[in-house]
Parts: C-alpha cells; structure tokens; sequence
C-alpha cells in the first residue's frame, strides 16, 4: 500500500498535466453521519454518531486511456467529524461530544454507466483519502460541569488521519451528482496509549460540476 500510493498519485497528476481534456471542476457537499471505531483498555464499544458536514471543491477527469467510463475524481473538503459516548456511571457520569474538523483529500478511481441518451447515469468510485485536523473542541460534562479541551491536545487526537473510501450514486444532465459513500479510518488517531480509535464516515451528498 505504501508503495501504491506515490505512483497513484504521481500517474494521477502526471496524466492531467499532459491532457487537460475531460477534466471538470465543482462544488460538492454532504451530511456526515461520523463516529470511532474504539477501543479502551482492550475493550471494544462503539459510542453514538455525530451529525457534521463535508463541503468543499470537486475534480473529475476522464481516464478512456483505461477503458471507456473511467474516471479520477478528487476533492478538497472540510469535514466535521467525532462521535458521541459516556465514559462512565453513577454520580461520576460524564458525556464526551467529540468535534474535530479536519481538511480531507479524497482521491478517487471510478467508472460511470450513462443510459439512453445520456442524461442519467449511475457511478462508483474507491480510493485513498488523507484528512489533516486543523481545529475543534471536546465537549465534555462531568458531575454537570461542563470543559471544551481542544480536539487535538496532548492527550486528545493525531492530526494526521488517513483512509480508504468508497462511494456511488446517480449522475444527472451532466452537471449534477447525487451520491452515498463511506469512509474506514486505517489509522489509529488516539494519543493516550491505552486507547485506539479510528474514523468511520457514512456521508450522503450532492455535487454540481461546472
């Protein structure tokens, strides 16, 4: 994998410098439904998701060189992620709301299937995506006392995350994209030793191409 993903990113590059043919900007957006895959101590739980967003910029360039109907696609988006838990019981209860935001780099390979007369199609992409955290707090309430620690504290998150992603939907009259994905969170972003947590997305969009 780490040896893929340079010479992905290099073919990627290289190949919309040499032809700028097919290749098409816009707009994208989406709802996040977020949440961790955790574990605390060697135990594993899964907390509440977290409603956010992902909104930002949007590259799509014909690839017929690999066979009619592909396509590379990337984006960059700011992503509100995080997750909902609590951490204990009893008169010691306390609620974590955890709200990250990071900047997010999808790069995508996928293949579109126009029907007809080309109006309305369907598509399906995968790849590598690659989040940097840039801001965001925790929101958490012991014994009714509420703190906002900053998401990326010592003993909070990495900043650096990174994934792979699939997504599909549905393409209309060429400029618009209407579409569901997921992302899995490969990297462990917790700092404290005794935990181990990892990004999950399921997100449902739009996008409008120029």
């Amino acid at each position: 994998m780490k040896k893929f993903l340079p010479l992905f990113l290099v073919a990627l590059v290289a190949t919309a410098t040499v032809s700028a043919q097919g290749l098409r900007y816009g707009i994208t957006g989406a709802m996040n439904v977020a949440n961790y895959a955790m574990e605390v101590e060697g135990i594993s739980f899964n907390p509440d998701s977290r409603i956010g967003f992902r909104a930002g910029f949007r590259m799509e360039m014909d690839a017929p060189f690999i066979y009619d109907g592909f396509y590379f696609d990337a984006e960059a988006l700011l992503s509100a992620k995080g997750a909902k838990f609590d951490s204990s019981s009893g008169e010691d209860a306390a609620s974590v709301i955890s709200r990250p935001y990071y900047l997010e780099i999808p790069i995508h390979i996928g293949y579109r299937y126009m029907f007809g007369q080309g109006n309305v199609g369907i598509f399906g992409s995968f790849g590598p995506y690659f989040g940097v955290g840039l801001f965001g707090t925790n929101k958490v309430t012991v014994a009714g006392v509420e703190t906002k620690p900053d998401a990326f504290s010592s003993d909070g998150l990495k900043r650096f995350d990174f994934g792979l992603g699939l997504r599909a939907g549905v393409a209309m009259f060429e400029h618009y994209r209407i579409y569901v994905g997921y992302d899995w969170g490969l990297i462990d972003v917790a700092k404290s030793g005794g935990n181990k947590i990892n990004n999950r997305n399921f997100y449902v969009g739009a996008s409008y191409m120029f």
